[in-house]
């Protein structure tokens, strides 16, 4: 019987990371994500084989405690840089967002926008339950939308 011989997970993680002549910027993942926009990898257990975030094996690897929280001083979740990789909790996080974007980082550009169905303004976007009278609409709208995209 042959073995399929099992590469460590972080000589996968290197295959598939893009590394730029300058090693201070992001060493970027170029493989698969989750829905928050991390990057993921199987991680080779004999027991068990589970999904973990590309950022902790690397921050495993150089050295890092990983049952602590650990956070992107680049604020890239695709990075895989350990000279990014830092502990830290969610204050911390937040105060590096304020630094770098300011105190409005979370307020979009245009906040009011018209609804396409009953054309009226509204803070919230046209696709909300806000529109409880024009959401049917909206929704025979969408779908003929989907129809004639395919």
């Amino acid at each position: 019987m042959f073995r399929k011989k099992i590469t460590p997970v972080y000589d996968r993680l290197m295959k598939r990371t893009y590394i730029p002549l300058d090693k201070t910027k992001c060493w970027e993942w170029t493989g698969p994500v989750n829905n928050a926009g991390y990057g993921m990898i199987k991680e080779d257990s004999s027991i068990d084989v589970k999904m973990v975030t590309v950022h902790r094996v690397s921050a495993r690897h150089h050295g890092m405690d990983i049952t602590k929280e650990i956070n992107h001083t680049c604020m890239n979740k695709r990075c895989v840089n350990p000279d990014h990789l830092v502990y830290g909790n969610a204050k911390d996080r937040a105060g590096r967002i304020m630094e770098k974007y300011g105190s409005d980082w979370h307020i979009p550009e245009e906040t009011y926008k018209e609804c396409p169905h009953c054309h009226q303004k509204s803070y919230y976007t046209w696709f909300s339950r806000k529109h409880k009278h024009c959401y049917p609409g909206m929704m025979n709208k969408y779908s003929k939308y989907l129809r004639n995209k395919v």
